[in-house]
């Protein structure tokens, strides 16, 4: 939004408010804007967004977005930009960071297709601790692997000179099988002799 798309009832809170927050060298918060600015506090929802965001596009009014130390939740400090940014707020935690427009007004950007639900799960999968447990869980894999093939290796090694054994006495028994059979061929011929002497 520019100076000139600004609408005529949202002029005189905006004077009211850049005003307002110039005698602050330190900054003030949004809040004390809305209950101590007449103007601002007259203005529904929909318009003090639009205000908000006329001047942080404008560039005069700085918001940044500091946490009180007592407190879990962040809120938005107006500080006009000749004071410059600060290096510290005292009393809060400060980022040194413009609040996001965003904050502002909690609509969803048209440009943000994506569903929480997907945005979530990416988010989900990348952090540090599922990445550092995949990693964990391949280099268990790949050491089962390896002491599995280590293993393999071993039995290879250990029964090859049984399985050299197991054929050097098959083919003795093979040997000898046929040493028998001649043998037997033999006495058989020597039974069919003396058969035919004695006929």
């Amino acid at each position: 939004m520019t100076p000139s798309t600004l609408p005529n009832k949202l002029w005189r809170a905006a004077s009211e408010v850049k005003s307002f927050v110039e005698k602050f060298p330190d900054g003030v918060i949004l809040a004390d804007v809305k209950s101590k600015v007449e103007a601002y506090k007259a203005l529904n929802r929909k318009e003090q967004y639009a205000l908000m965001d006329f001047l942080q596009a404008r560039e005069s009014i700085l918001m940044l977005e500091c946490r009180p130390l007592s407190a879990k939740h962040p809120i938005i400090m107006l500080r006009h930009k000749r004071f410059g940014y600060p290096k510290t707020i005292p009393g809060y935690e400060f980022p040194l960071c413009p609040l996001p427009k965003i904050a502002l007004n909690n609509q969803p950007s048209p440009n943000d297709t994506k569903p929480k639900e997907q945005v979530m799960a990416q988010e989900i999968k990348a952090t540090p601790e599922l990445l550092r447990k995949q990693a964990e869980e391949l280099l268990k894999a790949a050491e089962k692997a390896e002491k599995q093939a280590s293993e393999s290796d071993l039995f290879n090694k250990k029964l090859a000179p049984v399985k050299l054994e197991v054929l050097q006495a098959v083919g003795a028994i093979q040997r000898k099988f046929d040493e028998m059979m001649d043998c037997m061929s033999t006495l058989e011929k020597v039974a069919a002799k003396l058969k035919e002497l004695s006929a």
